[in-house]
This record gives structure tokens, C-alpha cells and sequence, in this order.
């Protein structure tokens, strides 16, 4: 098992402040701002995130924490955006508040800044040995997860690189480690952290993707069954020991698209081709852009939600979103 460090030095960094405004969106649906139910998902609210700094962008890995109070994403260039979620009456989410960002740490000193080496694409937050939280992030550029503690402050503390299996070295450059799912204790699956590739890797006889289970002593290889051409973006343990994998797709024609699929982690063993079922598909007309960073966490009332955050690839004719879902009962 991953030996993990209780005792690691906190993360001694100037942050960056920054001022960030939102805009709320009237509803999901483009045309029909009062709906809420879609898929097997209500839509509890969701806004655009506009910034003073640039740094404020590439979102690719979002984890949700204090009850829906806290807000942390990740760039895909190394930095950390951490910010407080503001609600209105009725609890719905309308902006953020507070935002700072740090670029994250090794032992050493700061990430480097060489895209090949700082290529950050997801990020979950577990319980280490004796309770203590901590952060996990993946890599895809050179194709590496990492793990560090959690600072009081909110942030992930430095990092120290987690073994990988060797066939990861096959993973596309642009389409490689793209997800991260931290597994809870007793699930039977001998290792601590799911990790899924965005595509096939080079020279695969199948279109399905891989993923790995990792961080124990017997890491194994599955493959997830690609289904009408999407893409794997980010992927989470929810509170009911389920997998959910966000997904995205994108034609000229068709646009972006995005689903979220469940999957059962008994079906996980080494070898097999998991499916799942969806519970949410959204196209252009919903409020969606190039959705990549999915949380999902509870309420203090009981209610399971579902985060997803886009990554507006820093160009100007895409959006940084911040979306909000309540799941249903099944």
C-alpha cells in the first residue's frame, strides 16, 4: 500500500490574489430557463466565472468540500484556483468569493512550469492513514499521479509521485491521464486510486480507453467501453461507492456534448470492459462549454450533488462554467 506521510511540510508560497465575478445562468436548458429536471439529475444552479487574472483558467480538476461552502480546481498548467462557493437564500450557487491561487508544490520547490511537467488535469481529495485529508492529482502530459497533504489553509501541500505501471508510457501526448478517483477503504479492489485516460493509447486494437487501479501491491488494467465517440474528462467516487465518469464529445457540426455515466466498482476487475448507465447527456442547447472537472459531495441535509467545471482553454470564444446537479433517487 502507498505509504502516505502525516507529518509533511506545509506548502510556504506567495499566493496570488485575485478578484473573480460571476454570472449567474437563469437555468440549464437555453430555451427553457425554468426547467430542472434532466437525465436522472435536477439543475440546482450554476454561473460563468469571470477574472481579473489569467491564472483563472484551463479548469480541469474541481473538488468540492465543507458542505458545498468550498470551492478548489485545478489548471492544467500547475496552478491551484481555491475560493469560497456564495449561495443565494435558496441555496443555489451564484459566485465565489475570497479566491486565491498557488501553483503546487514538490518537495523541491514549485512545480516547474515546463507544460510537459505541470500538465495538471484532475484532482480528488481522501482520507490517508489516520484520517488526515489528502489531495491526488493526475498528469497528462508525462503521464504521472501524485499525491500531498491537505494545508489547514485549503490547499494541496507538496507532492510526491505515486508508481505507475509501465503501459502508461503508450498513453497520447494531448489524450493521455486525464482522470483520478481516490477509492474508499474496504472496497475490495486492493489499491487506493482509479486512473482513466482520456482515448485509446497508440497502437490499441480498440477504441475503448484504458484505466488502471494503482497504489496497491497487484495494480491492474480495465478498459472503459467508449460509447458514440466521447472522450473520459474527469472521474469521481460518489458517497454511494459508485464510479462516475464525466465524458465529452465534439463535432463541427454537433458541437460539444457532454454525459456523465455511473458505474459499478464490482465490475472492475483485470481485464474487463465496464459500462455503465447515463444519467445525464447535454448538448449546445444547454449551458455547457468544454466541461472537464466533476465533484460530487453532501449536503448537510443528506442530498448528493454533482459539480462539473469547464475548462475555457484560456480562448476567448469559450466560457468557464460552474454547474450544479442534485442527484435523484434511482
Amino acid at each position: 500500500m502507498l505509504a502516505l506521510a502525516a507529518a509533511a511540510t506545509e506548502v510556504s508560497a506567495a499566493d496570488i490574489a485575485t478578484r473573480i465575478t460571476a454570472r449567474p445562468l437563469s437555468g440549464f436548458a437555453v430555451t427553457e430557463p425554468l426547467r430542472a429536471r434532466f437525465g436522472r439529475l435536477d439543475y440546482i444552479g450554476g454561473f460563468e466565472v469571470r477574472a481579473d487574472r489569467r491564472e483563472v483558467g484551463g479548469l480541469s480538476g474541481l473538488a468540492i468540500a465543507d458542505g458545498g461552502r468550498r470551492f478548489l480546481a485545478l489548471s492544467d498548467d500547475g496552478l491551484m484556483v481555491r475560493a469560497g462557493i456564495e449561495r443565494d437564500p435558496r441555496g443555489r450557487p451564484v459566485g465565489l468569493s475570497a479566491a486565491s491561487i498557488r501553483r503546487l508544490q514538490t518537495p523541491k520547490g514549485p512545480l516547474s512550469r515546463d507544460k510537459a511537467l505541470s500538465d495538471t488535469e484532475s484532482l480528488d481529495v481522501f482520507a490517508g492513514d489516520g484520517g488526515r485529508p489528502f489531495g491526488v492529482i493526475s498528469f497528462e502530459g508525462q503521464p504521472a499521479v501524485m499525491v500531498g497533504p491537505m494545508g489547514a489553509d485549503g490547499f494541496v501541500g507538496p507532492l510526491t509521485a505515486i508508481d505507475l505501471p509501465k503501459e502508461l508510457r503508450r498513453l497520447q501526448t494531448n489524450r493521455g491521464l486525464e482522470s483520478v478517483a481516490a477509492l474508499p477503504a474496504g472496497n475490495g479492489l486492493g489499491g487506493r486510486f482509479i486512473v482513466l485516460a482520456e482515448a485509446a493509447e497508440r497502437g490499441a486494437k480498440t477504441g475503448n480507453p484504458p484505466g488502471w487501479v494503482i497504489g496497491g501491491k497487484t495494480p491492474f488494467a480495465f478498459r472503459v467501453r467508449r460509447v458514440n465517440g466521447y472522450d473520459l474528462t474527469d472521474a469521481k467516487v460518489g458517497p454511494d461507492g459508485r464510479l462516475y465518469v464525466l465524458e465529452r464529445s465534439f463535432s463541427f457540426l454537433g458541437g460539444v456534448r457532454c454525459r456523465i455515466r455511473v458505474f459499478s466498482l464490482s465490475d472492475i476487475r483485470p481485464g474487463a470492459v465496464i459500462d455503465g448507465d447515463v444519467l445525464l447527456e447535454a448538448s449546445m442547447s444547454e449551458e455547457i462549454d468544454n466541461m472537464e472537472g466533476l465533484a460530487i459531495w453532501k449536503t448537510p441535509g443528506g442530498e448528493t450533488r454533482i459539480s462539473l467545471i469547464s475548462d475555457d482553454n484560456r480562448a476567448f470564444l469559450q466560457r468557464t462554467l460552474y454547474l450544479e446537479f442534485r442527484l435523484r433517487a434511482p
